[in-house]
């Protein structure tokens, strides 16, 4: 005699059968681990094998800045120029009518006629000179606090950065930056050696404004 068959939904339907179990070899990988999001780590983690990130680009090595450097000597020192030829030749008229005497004991003197040198020709020059000066260096300071690059900068592809933001340093710190470097940066050129063995490649002077110098 045959067994009656199952009454209607006693019976277990092809939708609530269990899963498979998984094939050998395709298990499903292991979940990340706490701090990754979407295989990016989170700030703070640095897994291993990841190089460390610079702000703003690949710091630029020392042959490059030379490049840079001799550059902005050559060019702003052309443009100064401009000021210093006329100064020096105003200077030089206000004597135009001086003599210079030979003493007998191997000395110099300059005789110079009633009314002269020309005490306005020599303020006249030395004024001008000077504004030459200021407007030159006004002009590299502002290149170099806005945009991180003066004429050899941008030339060789180099620019000053802020060493943690990777923004310009801005005017006043661009200053402050140049000022340093002629004052102190250039005894024995040890202020520009530095960055041979310094890890961040920085100079002195990048270091009291902490600003370094990146490839672009």
């Amino acid at each position: 005699m045959t067994p009656p068959p199952p009454p209607p939904g006693g019976g277990p339907t092809p939708s609530k059968l269990p899963p498979p179990p998984p094939l050998p070899g395709n298990a499903p990988p292991p979940p990340p681990p706490p701090g990754f999001a979407s295989g990016i780590p989170s700030s703070g983690y640095q897994p291993y094998g990841y190089a460390p990130v610079t702000p703003g680009g690949e710091r630029a090595d020392f042959g490059i800045r030379l490049g840079a450097y001799l550059l902005d000597g050559l060019l702003y020192g052309l443009l100064s120029l401009v000021f210093l030829i006329p100064g020096i030749v105003l200077i030089a008229s206000a004597f135009a009518n001086c003599e210079t005497v030979e003493r007998f004991d191997g000395t110099s003197e300059i005789l110079c006629p009633d009314g002269e040198p020309d005490v306005g020709s020599i303020v006249g020059g030395s004024l001008l000179i000077l504004v030459g000066i200021l407007f030159v260096l006004f002009l590299f300071v502002r290149a170099m606090g806005k945009t991180g690059q003066t004429w050899g900068a941008r030339i060789v592809g180099v620019r000053v950065i802020d060493n943690h933001t990777g923004l310009p340093i801005g005017f006043w710190r661009a200053l402050g930056r140049t000022l340093f470097a002629g004052a102190f940066s250039g005894i024995l050129y040890l202020g520009y050696l530095w960055m041979l063995w310094d890890d961040q490649k920085q100079t002195w002077q990048d270091k009291v404004v902490n600003s370094a110098v990146v490839k672009v």
